[in-house]
């Protein structure tokens, strides 16, 4: 989407500074012993049944206990900041197909878990791989993680374990970036607006075109709302492989979009701990992760899991801020790479 006169600066709860977030805790939701017996007797229920993970419905988890935090969660994450935090799952109880289980459990109760890869994975593992060799997926490796966006409604990560060092959680209100973006270089907005072409490193899997046809706005508007869609890597690939059909203005703001995502007034960090869980309204908040170094033990290496899920009652995306114009699925192709 074009913009050919200068936006309003968008006022929702969804825009806020990083000392607005860490003053406040009404976006952290503390699991009490009651919902962690709820998720116990789901759990057994699911396997004595022998339910496959992708099969479950929030009627096959149920969890009465936790119906008014997950109802507060879902709030939190269309109508408040964007971010909410679920405390206290018990990792320590389970191994990782059990603990994969009750995150795509609590998951139904939200929105619809969908595939994270062409390879069609519900459940990504967030750990380095540098001992298999893979990792060509920055989220398979050690290294920071610029800030963007998944190209889901809402993203989750589970921790099960921490890291030696490092490997702090980064989160940027866009529409903070939007507002900082529009005071100071209105200039910059659009190029932002008009967006990029994305080139991806699982294309060839998929069955096409390594580079996107259309571009992809990095704001635009949803049933009313601005919304975000951003992530460096394969825009970046993109403007290496052929940056010279872009303008000075476009190639500009894509560094300004940056620069501004982390800025320390606008960026939380965050350490998420075991048990707990990070969800994120992918259209209103950008996450990323600091480089950490891990043990050499995989039984001991930093492990996150990770869910997609689609909210059906969201608004759908313009077509043109989906990976394929034609509306296909965004979830097809994988997150940050």
């Amino acid at each position: 989407m074009a913009t050919t006169q200068r936006p309003d600066p968008v006022t929702a709860p969804w825009v806020w500074s990083s000392r607005e977030i860490l003053d406040r805790d009404d976006w952290i939701v503390e699991l009490d012993e009651t919902a962690r017996r709820d998720l116990d007797a789901a759990l057994g229920a699911v396997k004595r049944g022998g339910l496959a993970l992708e099969r479950l419905t929030a009627a096959d988890f149920p969890l009465p206990s936790m119906a008014e935090s997950l109802a507060r969660t879902k709030r939190l994450l269309g109508d408040g900041p964007g971010l909410a935090l679920i405390r206290g799952f018990p990792v320590d109880r389970y191994d990782r197909d059990e603990m994969a289980l009750i995150l795509w459990g609590v998951g139904c109760h939200l929105g619809i878990g969908m595939p994270q890869s062409y390879r069609g994975d519900m459940i990504g593992d967030v750990m380095d791989m540098s001992h298999t060799g893979d990792t060509r997926r920055s989220y398979r490796s050690p290294r920071a993680l610029d800030l963007h966006c998944d190209p889901v409604d809402v993203v989750g990560l589970l921790c099960l374990r921490r890291a030696r060092e490092g490997g702090a959680s980064l989160l940027t209100s866009s529409l903070a970036v939007h507002n900082a973006i529009l005071a100071a270089r209105p200039d910059l907005l659009p190029a932002l607006y008009r967006g990029y072409h994305y080139r991806h490193s699982e294309a060839a899997s998929l069955g096409e075109p390594a580079t996107t046809l259309h571009r992809i706005p990095v704001f635009g508007v949803c049933g009313g709302r601005v919304v975000c869609n951003f992530n460096a890597s394969p825009i970046g690939r993109s403007l290496a492989e052929d940056g010279r059909k872009e303008d000075a203005a476009a190639l500009e703001a894509f560094e300004v979009f940056k620069a501004t995502t982390r800025r320390q007034d606008l960026m939380v960090r965050t350490m998420l701990e075991p048990g707990d869980l990070q969800l994120l309204n992918n259209r209103a908040v950008l996450h990323g992760r600091t480089l950490f170094g891990d043990h050499d033990d995989i039984t001991r290496k930093r492990l996150m899991l990770r869910l997609w899920l689609r909210i059906p009652d969201w608004p759908a995306l313009p077509d043109t801020m989906m990976l394929h114009k034609d509306g296909r699925a965004r979830a097809r192709v994988g997150a940050a790479d």
